[in-house]
């Protein structure tokens, strides 16, 4: 097979010439000295007079640590957020939570005329607050504050499951 190649690359394929051989210089090869080889012993002075070095962190021991540095600033965050939350600041909060009632699932079509619709057959209602995120885009869930807590409990009771716009709501 490799008669068929070209000259060129036949060359490739040619063993190179032995290596020369030198003796050594200092004496021969099975005269050599063989290197001292002694245990740790002789070490053993220098290691207990040695300045400690700094501790390694193995990976466990970095994981519990950002662990726990984590819980720690989000207890932080949580105790910073307590300290300055002022519920009476908030202007989307409903004034009284037991006569509020919330409404889930809803369509994402869905408009504060449809809710207050369905949901006036059971009493007056105050307000209707439609959760939305911070470009504006409804939730899918609104907080209605009726006048009387009996009519948010009618309403509880009774609006559990009916549609609005085709969707079954909580």
């Amino acid at each position: 097979m490799t008669s068929k190649l070209p000259p060129e690359l036949l060359q490739l394929f040619t063993p190179r010439p032995p290596l020369k051989h030198v003796k050594p210089t200092d004496c021969p090869p099975d005269q050599h000295p063989a290197p001292k080889v002694t245990g740790i012993g002789a070490y053993l002075s220098e290691l207990l007079t040695a300045p400690p070095g700094e501790p390694i962190e193995t990976p466990q021991q970095r994981k519990e640590r950002q662990k726990a540095e984590r819980a720690l600033q989000a207890r932080d965050n949580v105790m910073r957020g307590i300290s300055t939350w002022d519920p009476s600041l908030n202007l989307q909060a409903t004034e009284d939570p037991y006569k509020t009632i919330i409404v889930a699932r809803l369509h994402y079509d869905v408009t504060e005329k449809d809710i207050r619709e369905k949901f006036e057959a059971y009493g007056d209602i105050v307000s209707i607050k439609m959760v939305k995120d911070m470009e504006g885009n409804f939730r899918g869930y609104a907080f209605i504050e009726y006048a009387h807590e009996s009519d948010m409990r009618e309403a509880f009771r009774s609006a559990d499951g009916t549609r609005i716009l085709g969707r079954r709501i909580v």
